[in-house]
């Protein structure tokens, strides 16, 4: 159970405006939740995300603004494209994308519970009045509480895949990189690189494939599950799995049940070539996983 305090890590020295939210605006907020969960940013992200698009737009999907600004979150043309800008789930995962590049080195690791709420927005957003976006943090916390508690018990699915062919030098751990699909097979997001594909407080159960040309026959490879930190340090190691290598194309699937990410941290999967003389291709990748965020 989520609560309102839970949400709000300081004592709101700003007045608060006074919400209520039609079906539109609630639609909204559940891609800006789902989007901050995705990035790994729990419900606290999605409270500063809420909060943002409260000042920026009355968190609508307007197709105008000042300039050349557009969406909920009143993003100029530089961030993406008008479709992009248009679509809720997009310009959600656009705004935390640019937080999670820049709110570290700016507040710290501990950014979201640290630095203020309207800072974190500031440091995206540029506002003329940066202040502002405290106004809405109750409110935010509080719709994002209400959806938090009204998310079943079902779990999230992830689904990547990795069609590009990527050489995999030997005797070197390559966390692989997805890319992020709809079920119809369009890239939701055909500009990621990051190879996580669970990120924040979760439980998890995980199968990845791939196939790999290039493979001497008897030539060991080693795949795992890895939990990373938020600087890309390696912090947890799963078990190791080996396969041979079948010359021409070798492949290589490998199940981890029962595993849980820590908060902050996020989940790649790993292959590594023992030895051998040519480094191997890899051509397909997958990943399919179940997760409940904690």
């Amino acid at each position: 159970m989520v609560s309102v305090s839970d949400l709000l890590p300081y004592k709101l020295t700003y007045t608060q405006d006074p919400w209520s939210f039609d079906a539109d605006q609630r639609s909204n907020a559940q891609a800006i939740l789902e989007e901050a969960l995705k990035a790994g940013l729990g419900y606290r992200g999605a409270v500063i995300g809420v909060a943002t698009a409260l000042q920026e737009s009355g968190m609508r999907n307007l197709d105008h603004g000042d300039a050349t600004s557009i969406g909920m979150f009143q993003q100029q043309d530089w961030w993406g494209t008008r479709a992009q800008r248009l679509d809720p789930h997009w310009t959600s995962w656009k705004f935390f994308s640019e937080m999670k590049k820049i709110c570290p080195g700016k507040f710290g690791a501990d950014y979201l519970t640290s630095a203020q709420l309207y800072e974190v927005a500031q440091a995206v957003q540029v506002s003329a009045y940066p202040t502002y976006y405290a106004k809405h943090e109750k409110a935010a916390a509080e719709l994002i509480a209400e959806l938090a508690n009204a998310l079943d018990d079902a779990p999230r699915r992830v689904s990547l895949a990795r069609k590009a062919d990527l050489v995999l030098k030997r005797n070197t751990v390559t966390a692989i990189p997805f890319i992020d699909e709809y079920s119809d097979g369009g890239n939701q997001h055909p500009d990621k690189t990051d190879p996580a594909f669970i990120t924040g407080n979760s439980d998890y159960i995980a199968t990845a494939a791939a196939t790999l040309k290039d493979v001497a026959p008897g030539l060991t490879v080693q795949t795992r599950f890895d939990e990373l930190n938020a600087k890309g340090e390696t912090v947890k190691e799963g078990p190791i799995e080996e396969h041979l290598g079948t010359g021409g194309n070798t492949y290589i699937t490998q199940t981890r049940a029962g595993a849980v990410c820590d908060p902050g941290n996020h989940v790649v999967w790993t292959i590594e070539i023992i030895n051998g003389d040519v480094d191997p291709t890899l051509t397909y990748a997958e990943v399919q996983a179940n997760y409940w965020p904690r």
